[in-house]
C-alpha cells in the first residue's frame, strides 16, 4: 500500500514529494500522559456501551489497505465516528508527522475494540513535516476536530495540545520500539478527549494538526457514506 504525501518545512514551504510504502500500521489508544485525562476517554467510552482495554496504554495492528488520504470513506454502520489523533510516518530514515481520524464503527467497538477499527478506513492528511523540524514545539501543537451533518455547518467535537498526550519518544517506547519505527511504519497516536464528551455520529469530519508560531497547519477533511443495504 503507498501513500504520497507533499512535505512541508516548519514555516509551511512545500519542500518535497514523498510516496511512502506502507508496511505496517499501529494503532494507538488511551496514550494521554496523565492518568486522569485517560480516565476521562475511558468514561466517554463507557457512556456508549464501551469497556476500556486492561492496561494503557494500549497498540494495535491494523491492515495498510484501511489507509487513504481521501475526501470520501464507505462504511457498514451508522454508528461510526472518526477521531483526531496525530500519525507518525517513517520513511527512507526519516519521521514524519501529520493528521490523522481514526474512524471506528463504536457499536462493534462493543464487542472488539481493534476488530471495530479495522472496520472502516484511517485518514491521513496530504501533508506532512519532518518530526526533527517541530520537536523543539512539540507541545503547542494544537490538535482540533468539528463535526457537520450538513458540510457547513460546523461544531467543535476536540481540541488538545499535544502536551496532553505522549510525545512521539514515549508512545514509540511504550509501544515497544526500543530501536525506533522500522521504515514504512504508519503510527496513529490514539485520540484526544471531546469538548462536551459526547460521541457524534455525523457524516462530515474535519481535522488539523496545527505548528505553532508561523508552523504549518495541516488538514484533513472527509465524508462518511454509509453503505446501502440490499432488500431483494
Amino acid at each position: 500500500m503507498s501513500v504520497t504525501f507533499t512535505v512541508r518545512s516548519a514555516t509551511g514551504k512545500q519542500i518535497d514529494r514523498i510516496e511512502v510504502e506502507a508496511r505496517q500500521m499501529i494503532l494507538g489508544g488511551f496514550s494521554a500522559r496523565s492518568e486522569e485525562e485517560r480516565e476521562r476517554h475511558i468514561a466517554e467510552l463507557r457512556e456508549i456501551g464501551i469497556e476500556p482495554v486492561a492496561k494503557t496504554p494500549a497498540f494495535w495492528h491494523m491492515s495498510t489497505n484501511l489507509l487513504t488520504t481521501g475526501s470520501e470513506i464507505e462504511v457498514q454502520g451508522d454508528a461510526t465516528s472518526g477521531e483526531v489523533e496525530y500519525a507518525l510516518i517513517t520513511h527512507q530514515g526519516r519521521t514524519y508527522v501529520t493528521v490523522a481520524s481514526d474512524q471506528t464503527d463504536r457499536e462493534f467497538e462493543r464487542t472488539s475494540i481493534p476488530r471495530s477499527k479495522q472496520l472502516c478506513a484511517k485518514v491521513l492528511g496530504s501533508d506532512v513535516v519532518p518530526l526533527e523540524d517541530v520537536r523543539a514545539r512539540w507541545d503547542e501543537i494544537e490538535l482540533t476536530s468539528d463535526v457537520s451533518a450538513d458540510g457547513s455547518d460546523w461544531r467543535p467535537y476536540q481540541r488538545s495540545p499535544l502536551a496532553a498526550m505522549l510525545d512521539p519518544d514515549a508512545l514509540i517506547q511504550a509501544a515497544g520500539f526500543g530501536d525506533g519505527l522500522p521504515d514504512g511504519t504508519v503510527f496513529l497516536s490514539g485520540t484526544v478527549p471531546l469538548v462536551d464528551g459526547v460521541t457524534r455520529f455525523e457524516p462530515h469530519f474535519r481535522a488539523t494538526l496545527t505548528v505553532p508560531d508561523g508552523g504549518p497547519t495541516l488538514r484533513l477533511a472527509y465524508r462518511v457514506d454509509v453503505l446501502p443495504e440490499i432488500n431483494p
